[in-house]
Formats: C-alpha cells, sequence, structure tokens
C-alpha cells in the first residue's frame, strides 16, 4: 500500500493528501473561518484510505495572547543587573497571564561555569508560591544555552512541588542568544500551554482515530515541522507558519527545488525565497502581542497594492537572481510559474514538509578552538533535527557562520547553522 502524507491548512480550511512522490491525490477545499481541524481530516479522508496514510502535518490558527493565556509563574535565575522579567510588555498581557515572578541567586558565565550557587531554599518559595495559582511555570537562567544545569535543577524542584500536570518551560528550550528573548518565549509558551494542548490534542485525537499508527505534526513559523508533544509545549515556533509552508509548497507544486515565491492574494503581495528546505533568516526577531521572542522572521517582502507584483518580486529577489519565480494568488506576472492548484500551496508545503533544528549562540572556545566549537554546533543542530523527527540518515547542513565575540572576557564566537531532512518513515507493518 502506498504512504501518503496529509497537509491541514487550518487558516485557509485546505488538506491534502500527497503520495510518496508529492503528487496531490486528493484535496478538500472548506470555507475559511469555519469548520474545525478535526473537521478538515475527516472530509479529507473520506477520499482516501485512511489505513495508508502514515503523517499528518497541520497549520493552526494562531492564537490571541490574551485571550488564550493561562496565567504562569515566571523564575529568572541570576541577572539581578538586568531587566527585571516581563519588562516592556503590554500591560494588559502581563497582567492577564503574570502570577508570581521571582529572580534568584544563580546562572552562569560565558564559559558554562557558575556566576553563583543556585539558591535551591528560594526556588522552594517561589515553587509554594505559585502552587495552586497557576497552570504554568517559565523558568530561564543567564547563559542558560551554555549551561542549563540551573533551569534543570530548578525545573525538577518545581515539578515535585507542583505536580505532573502543571509544565515548566525553560529559556534553554529556545535557541535565542539574548536572556530576554529567551525568557519571554519561555513565559509565552508556558501561557499557552494549555491551549496548546486542548487544540492539538483534539486534532491527535481525531488522527489516531482514523490510524493509530498515524503521527501528528505541526508547522514551525520556518515551514519546518514539530512532533505533536514538542508543538504542544512551544507554541510560539508555530506563529507565521501558514506562511512559511506556502512558500515551500508553492515551489514543490511548481516542480522546482528552490524558488522566489510571491503570495500575490488580495491588497497584499508577500515575496520569499525557498532553498534547500529552508527559508532564508532576516536579523529581525519574531514579535507575538507585542512582544519581542526568541525566533527570527524568515526574510520577507511585503508590499501592498500600490506596489506592483514585479516591483515586490525585484525587492525580494537580491542575492537570488538565479532562481525561478513562482506566483500564487489572484494577480498576474509576465514569466513566473503559476502552479495547478496554487489555493493548496500552504496544505502542500505541510504535507511535505521536513524537520530541521538550528544552532545560534555564544560557544566558549576553550583549547580545541574552533574546530571543536564548529564540530560541537554541527552535533547540535543535528541532535535538534533528529529530536524534530529527521531522519538522522538523510540529513543536510548549513555552513556554519562565525562571528567573533570580541566584548566578551574569554575567547568566544557566536556560530549558527542548521541541520534540515525529511521526517523518519515509520517502520514496515
Amino acid at each position: 500500500m502506498s504512504r501518503l502524507r496529509v497537509g491541514i491548512d487550518a487558516v485557509a480550511a485546505r488538506a491534502v493528501a500527497l503520495d510518496e512522490a508529492g503528487r496531490i491525490v486528493a484535496s478538500h477545499r472548506g470555507i475559511p473561518g469555519t469548520g474545525s481541524p478535526p473537521g478538515l481530516l475527516d472530509a479529507l479522508l473520506a477520499e482516501v484510505e485512511a489505513e495508508a496514510v502514515d503523517r499528518v502535518v497541520a497549520i493552526l490558527p494562531e492564537p490571541v495572547p490574551a485571550v488564550a493565556a493561562s496565567r504562569v509563574g515566571v523564575l529568572r535565575i541570576g541577572g539581578a543587573t538586568a531587566l527585571p522579567p516581563l519588562v516592556g510588555w503590554p500591560v494588559e498581557l502581563s497582567g492577564a497571564l503574570a502570577g508570581p515572578v521571582a529572580m534568584v541567586r544563580g546562572g552562569h558565565e560565558y564559559d558554562g561555569t557558575a556566576s553563583a550557587p543556585l539558591d535551591l531554599a528560594a526556588v522552594t518559595e517561589f515553587a509554594r508560591r505559585c502552587a495552586g495559582t497557576v497552570r504554568a511555570v517559565a523558568v530561564a537562567g543567564v547563559h542558560g544555552l551554555e549551561n542549563p544545569d540551573h533551569e534543570q535543577r530548578a525545573a525538577a524542584v518545581l515539578a515535585d512541588v507542583l505536580g505532573p500536570d502543571v509544565p515548566v518551560l525553560k529559556g534553554s528550550e529556545t535557541e535565542a542568544i539574548g536572556l530576554l528573548e529567551r525568557e519571554n518565549t519561555a513565559v509565552l509558551d508556558a501561557a499557552l500551554a494549555e491551549s496548546a494542548r486542548a487544540r492539538i490534542g483534539e486534532l491527535g485525537a481525531a488522527v489516531r482515530n482514523h490510524n493509530p499508527a498515524a503521527e501528528l505534526y505541526l508547522v514551525r513559523g520556518n515551514g519546518t515541522v514539530l512532533p505533536e508533544p514538542a508543538a504542544q509545549r512551544h507554541a510560539t515556533a508555530c506563529l507565521g507558519a501558514a506562511q512559511a509552508a506556502l512558500l515551500h509548497g508553492a515551489a514543490r507544486l511548481a516542480g522546482v527545488p528552490a524558488a522566489v515565491v510571491a503570495d500575490a492574494t488580495g491588497d497584499q503581495t508577500v515575496v520569499g525565497t525557498t532553498r534547500g528546505g529552508l527559508l532564508p533568516e532576516s536579523s529581525a526577531h519574531r514579535e507575538f502581542g507585542g512582544v519581542r521572542i526568541g525566533s527570527r522572521l524568515p526574510r520577507l517582502t511585503v508590499a501592498d497594492r500600490s506596489m506592483s507584483v514585479a516591483a515586490a518580486v525585484a525587492r525580494a529577489r537580491y542575492g537570488s537572481a538565479d532562481l525561478p519565480v513562482v506566483l500564487v494568488g489572484d494577480r498576474s506576472l509576465p514569466d513566473a510559474i503559476r502552479p495547478p492548484d496554487g489555493d493548496l500551496a500552504a496544505a502542500a508545503g505541510a504535507a511535505g514538509a521536513e524537520a530541521a533544528g538550528s544552532v545560534d549562540r555564544i560557544f566558549w572556545q576553550g583549547a580545541g578552538g574552533r574546530e571543536d566549537s564548529a564540530a560541537r554546533a554541527r552535533q547540535l543542530a543535528r541532535d535538534a533535527a533528529v529530536r524534530a523527527g529527521a531522519d538522522p540518515r538523510t540529513l543536510r547542513e548549513t555552513p556554519v557562520k562565525e562571528a567573533l565575540m570580541t566584548y566578551v572576557p574569554v575567547p568566544a564566537a557566536r556560530l549558527q547553522t542548521t541541520a534540515v531532512g525529511p521526517i523518519l518513515e515509520p517502520a514496515a507493518p
């Protein structure tokens, strides 16, 4: 039996099933804003054999922070001289989600050595303040990427006091250099965890009702995937998923491995590049509810209807003049490839999405120097890609980018790299 991969675009109310060659073998078009992700799945699987589906990859509507957020506790480890947690947040958002907030002694230096012992008594006291008042907790430690030990120990204390039903989100789970970006991401992920667990769990139950062996993934904001359990904990990672999946899916429907893609619909044109299964990143961080978080935005050109599609494409093509242009939407552009079923591009991009892991952090360059640091960065990226579901045998890696850090007291460099590849196929029955 041929295996099928299903993509659900719950934003545009579209669903597709792809065969192993990436061809659309079934599709469903609903009315945007109506129905539900499980309903889209039910409608699509009325046309194909559910037993053939080994993977469902979904794009869910983005949550509204102040509406979907639950109350959370926020624990900062170290960083007493830094700005306090939740500083600069919109008052209505911080007021809706902030439970107990504490800063305790601990944290690490650039090279991973402890700045001060972790104040476990203060962590325990914070945990007791959270008991019965919060639905989740966020923990972030200074230089937690280089050494997450204090975050992990604090999380263990919190879990002992609060129990398994109160998730603890750690800043070190987010690949962002800045403490505030990691902390903000952990806080928002914690605040959205209850809502994400309910929404994703409902779809997961529908998937397993059709086929107990099928796996559920969610599309991330870069067009790659997160497995169901990870997506429930990291709702912010899925922001921007619909646009990212559309860019990848449009190129796949056009039959090209890389392209400049223009989504020209309504009053707006969005142009981006997909190459090697990845979207180039901009230097800008993503914001959610007016809060800067750790994930970066893809490099996009956004233009209103006063700019022609050709002008928007020309602005976005710097460095990509060798790539074909793929167009979806209701506007025109001479010489562009217009794939069939362009309105299914996001759903197709979801169904064919790959898994990736990225590293963007400061590495202390000890005795092994740059070579050891680069090797560690590549391995961390590969490990993250495998955790996301990638087949370790077919991973591709981007070159390691290096920027020396001249303002820190130890030899260090910022290294960036990504590993990406197809999702590991389930074992044959």
